[in-house]
């Protein structure tokens, strides 16, 4: 029997790349099937010292929008399996970084935009928000909005 392994989009083979995670599906299924799947079954926590890496978000950063202390990081095995809300928010952060390096055609000009106070975030900065679920949408908004050229 000759299984097919269905191509991943762009913004898919940045999530699997930034979490060094294997495509091993062959379901013929949309993106946040394929995401579901992962956040259900639990990420790695390998999966976040790629993610770092990707990044360049500090630990102490990272772990306050997971919502995971430092010490936990630090203290988990790799092959342990992060719990749904900490897969589902890495998940999300990749593609939030991966719409932001399309919108600014570089990750640099990303980690400037999402570190800086932003006056339609109400002065926050991007990267404050992310650690809430209707921050991280209302960052990818924005995003939105630089990207068809709407800036308020």
């Amino acid at each position: 029997m000759l299984v097919t392994i269905t191509p991943l989009s762009l913004e898919q083979e940045t999530v699997f790349k930034w979490l060094n995670l294997k495509n091993n599906s062959s379901e013929r299924s949309n993106a946040s099937f394929n995401y579901m799947k992962l956040i259900r079954t639990g990420i790695k926590s390998s999966s976040i010292a790629s993610f770092l890496k990707h990044s360049n978000l500090s630990q102490k950063q990272l772990s306050k929008i997971i919502h995971l202390s430092e010490r936990t990081l630090q203290r988990n095995s790799p092959e342990k399996l992060l719990d749904l809300g900490a897969s589902e928010k890495l998940i999300e952060l990749c593609r939030l970084f991966h719409k932001g390096i399309t919108v600014f055609n570089n990750k640099e000009k990303l980690l400037l935009w999402i570190n800086r106070p932003n006056l339609p975030l109400n002065n926050q900065t991007p990267l404050e928000l992310m650690e809430t679920s209707l921050g991280m949408d209302m960052v990818h908004d924005e995003l939105i909005k630089i990207e068809q050229g709407v800036f308020s």
